[in-house]
């Protein structure tokens, strides 16, 4: 099955969203203090595209993902799941991710049999490629309202999950905050992202040579190609490998 997903054709970008990813400034840009306008704007959950903030390197890129048939449970699982072996992770989108490992304190929550309830605060190490820039990275996930989400907003509005973390280059430093949304729908979820880049990056030399045009979009274009693949994929594995 892993080798059949490794040479699967990925999805392509849809005609609309590369028009808007393709010009700077082409999203309403929320400010990471504003976050929360995330869960009650609906204009802001059909954006995709990136700009910037200022002219010291702080960026946005947004994505917007439908995922009819997915459920917060499959989703949860796989977020379990896909960081105990680099095949997991390079089916979700072959060619651009290349390896990922846990960091050794979360050990007893990745190597359990069976998925034990969702632990929200984990760090992942994956090496991928996004744009022209490979590395190795640092995820530092948790809960969404240690981040500053409100859970009644949540609750009040449809969101079932968000998947939030801290962005950084492995044991150097961080650099962005990452939110991936995920709504209720009538037939599943939709999940809209938000990569704050630059945000926890104090050095403003190097958010300038780090945050630019091509990383932005290419931000955009890898979030918009990865997820649509794991719509079409993550069904079938979680019946053949999860607890459903």
């Amino acid at each position: 099955m892993f080798e059949e997903l490794l040479s699967k054709k990925l999805p392509e970008i849809p005609d609309d969203i590369k028009a808007t990813i393709d010009k700077r400034n082409s999203i309403i840009l929320t400010p990471f203090a504003d976050k929360n306008e995330l869960l009650t704007n609906k204009e802001l959950m059909t954006q995709a595209g990136y700009g910037f903030f200022d002219d010291k390197g702080h960026g946005l890129a947004a994505m917007y993902c439908p995922m009819p048939g997915i459920t917060i449970e499959m989703i949860q699982w796989w977020f379990w799941w896909h960081p105990q072996a680099d095949v997991r992770y390079q089916i979700w989108f072959p060619g651009a991710h290349k390896t990922i490992s846990f960091d050794k304190k979360n050990a007893d929550y990745y190597t359990q049999k069976k998925m034990p309830e969702f632990h929200p605060s984990t760090v992942n190490y994956p090496k991928e490629r996004v744009g022209d820039m490979t590395t190795t990275c640092k995820l530092q996930f948790c809960a969404p309202e240690d981040a500053g989400f409100s859970k009644k907003l949540m609750e009040e509005n449809d969101i079932a999950f968000i998947l939030f973390a801290h962005v950084g280059i492995k044991n150097l430093f961080s650099h962005t905050e990452m939110a991936h949304i995920f709504k209720k729908t009538d037939d599943g979820l939709f999940m809209y992202s938000r990569f704050w880049m630059g945000e926890s990056l104090k050095n403003s030399f190097l958010r300038k040579k780090l945050i630019t045009d091509n990383t932005l979009r290419g931000m955009a274009e890898h979030c918009c190609i990865e997820y649509r693949n794991l719509v079409e994929i993550l069904p079938d594995l979680y019946k053949k490998y999860g607890n459903g």
